[in-house]
């Protein structure tokens, strides 16, 4: 293999630009949906952390998972369950203990921020002419989870 040059480092430093610039492109649109969304940054760490779960989650673990006191956790959970975006119930095995998960409100949510990042990254690429984008791909690929390959990574179709 030929080596370039570049060093993990510098490519490092060039990946982060590249993230930074894509978040400022949907900002503005992410701001936006949150706010008409009443969401606090706590609560929106806590949709995503809810929507990267693999099923429900108790409230120890949401707090854990975001980095809260149970009690600040709770308070964030009890606005979110008044907003209908989480869905609190008892487990069936121990009613003491409350699972947690999205609700269709919450799901929708998600997804509407997670549109507003792909439409700003989207504003990025458009321009690439497509050897570029061809480029781009090939070389994104080894970064990439095994599952993106099914298209479970999109929010729509590519265009």
């Amino acid at each position: 293999m030929q080596s370039t040059g570049i060093s993990a480092r510098q490519l490092t430093d060039e990946l982060m630009t590249f993230l930074v610039t894509t978040m400022k492109t949907a900002q503005s649109e992410v701001f936006k949906i949150v706010e008409e969304l009443d969401l606090s940054m706590t609560q929106l760490k806590m949709l995503f952390v809810l929507d990267g779960s693999d099923g429900e989650l108790t409230p120890s673990e949401l707090a854990k998972l975001v980095g809260l006191s149970p009690a600040a956790t709770g308070r964030a959970v009890d606005a979110l369950t008044r907003q209908g975006i989480v869905s609190r119930r008892e487990d069936a095995a121990d009613r003491r203990v409350k699972r947690l998960a999205l609700t269709d409100a919450g799901l929708q949510a998600v997804g509407r921020i997670t549109a507003a990042r792909h439409e700003g990254l989207m504003r990025l690429v458009e321009p690439l002419d497509p050897s570029q984008r061809a480029a781009l791909s090939v070389a994104l690929q080894p970064l990439l989870p095994a599952h993106a390959d099914d298209g479970t990574m999109c929010t729509e179709n590519p265009g």
